[in-house]
This record gives structure tokens, sequence and C-alpha cells, in this order.
């Protein structure tokens, strides 16, 4: 798996070929959000984006290369203005503490709790002003699922996620610390799916609940 996101599609050699393929992902990724991945089709997106329908399939001849252009796109949007926050968030909360201070079942406890507060409120927040961002990350995991062309992709994604996760993991303690990042992981991207399903139970009280459980019993004891 290469280190980098890197797009498929035709690359553009001027500033307004660039713009007009952008204008083009943008118009895939809003589509993904509003009807979901099967509707991306060249019309519809040449349509969505104002462009002729030639743009599409001189960028894109092949529509798989629009989908993987476009959930690139949305991976490096995510990192910048989701995974990057949320790292800054979890690493100033857990400057506060010491591996050694631990031990301490008070100092355990107000960690878990603090944690649990930090991702209830992100996680809410994610909900209630980027739906869109999270509406599409849970379609393209699914297609990931079908085309073979989007799971390095998708991989390479959730690593993006892991590896902030794993420090994390590895400053309290953890004795498998890429494990235990995965099942706060899953945790996450599943109350997220609950929670899009479900929009009448947002709340951070239900988020940090669950939260709250998991980090207790990942986090060591004494």
């Amino acid at each position: 798996m290469s280190s980098a996101i890197q797009y498929q599609g035709r690359k553009a050699r001027r500033a307004g070929s660039e713009q007009r393929r952008q204008a083009i992902l943008e118009a895939a990724l809003n589509i993904i959000v509003k009807e979901g991945i099967r509707a991306v089709r060249h019309r519809a997106v040449a349509r969505e984006a104002d462009v002729p329908l030639s743009a599409t399939t001189y960028y894109f001849k092949d529509i798989s290369d629009l989908i993987a252009d476009t959930f690139t796109l949305f991976a490096e949007r995510a990192l910048k203005d989701v995974i990057e926050p949320f790292k800054e968030r979890a690493f100033a909360l857990l400057s506060q503490f010491s591996r050694d201070s631990l031990a301490d079942a008070e100092e355990r406890q107000r960690l878990i709790d603090m944690m649990g507060k930090m991702m209830a409120a992100f996680i809410v927040e994610e909900l209630n002003t980027r739906r869109g961002h999270l509406v599409a990350e849970q379609a393209f995991m699914q297609e990931a699922i079908m085309d073979s062309r989007l799971r390095e992709l998708a991989d390479l994604y959730l690593h993006q996620q892991l590896e902030s996760l794993m420090i994390a993991t590895e400053l309290f303690g953890s004795s498998n610390p890429r494990l235990d990042a995965e099942l706060i992981l899953m945790a996450m991207m599943s109350i997220e799916q609950r929670l899009l399903v479900h929009p009448e139970k947002i709340s951070e009280e239900f988020v940090e609940a669950r939260m709250c459980n998991l980090l207790d019993k990942l986090l060591p004891r004494g």
C-alpha cells in the first residue's frame, strides 16, 4: 500500500483545466451525498457541475476512475478538516496526563471521562455540521466492498485515522496499541452510522456513554 493518496484520472495541465476537473469531482461528491454512489454517471455529473459532457469523459473515461478520484478528494479534505483537528484535540487532552499518573484510579477515571466527552462532542459536531462528510464516508466504505479499485484508497484513509489513535493508545500504555486503536475507530464509525440512520437519537450523552464504556475496558488499570 502506498503512503500517499493519489489521483487516477487524467491530470489537468492548466489552471483553468484544474478548476473544471475540480468542479467535476465536487459535483460527483454532491451527487453521492444526495443520491448515493450509484447515481454517479457522466451525464448526471456534467449536469451537476454545469460542464459539457465531453469534459467529464475527457478527464474520466471510466466512471470508476471518477468515483476513485472523488474519494481521493474526500479523503484529502477529511485529513485536513476532520482527522487533523481531532488529533489536535485528543493530544491536547492527553498532554495533561502521564502513563505513571494513570496508575492512580481517580486520574484514570478522569482521563476516561474527558476523552469520552471530547469524542462525544466531536462526533455530535460532525453529525450536526458535516453530515455530508459522514454520508460520503459510509458510501465509500460500502463501495470498497464491491470495487477492488477502491480498497487500497479505503485502507489508506482508515490507516491515516488509525495512526493518530495508535499514538494515543501507546501514550496510555496499551499492550496492543493497534488493536485498541482499531476498536476505538470501529466504535466511532458504528455510532456515526447508527446516528445517521436515527438522527432523533443524536446527543452527546448517547455517544459519551458508549465511548466511556469502551475506554474503561481498554485503558490499563494500575
